[in-house]
């Protein structure tokens, strides 16, 4: 069985995603990042553009967010959308 972490996308108007997750892609400040499970901590600007999350198993759900800020820590990723 794939490690997972918790993931929380939301946004000010709704909760958009909260679930386990294998692997977050999205486009920070300064580019594209891949999030795994023991990811080191991080607090980054996240620019407009597509969140690829894979689910155990491998199934892939995208969601399109306008920017906002991705904080990583050691058990969770929070993606605070601007819109979703």
């Amino acid at each position: 069985m794939a490690m997972t972490t918790h993931l929380d996308i939301v946004s000010a108007e709704d909760l958009i995603f909260s679930g386990l997750a294998e692997m977050v892609t999205c486009t920070g400040s300064l580019g594209e990042l891949g999030v795994t499970p023991g990811h080191a901590p991080l607090l980054t600007k996240l620019r407009p553009g597509p969140v690829t999350v894979r689910h155990q198993g491998g199934e892939e759900e995208i969601f399109y967010v306008s920017g906002g800020m991705l904080e990583i820590q050691p058990n969770t990723i929070t993606i605070l959308a601007d819109t979703a």
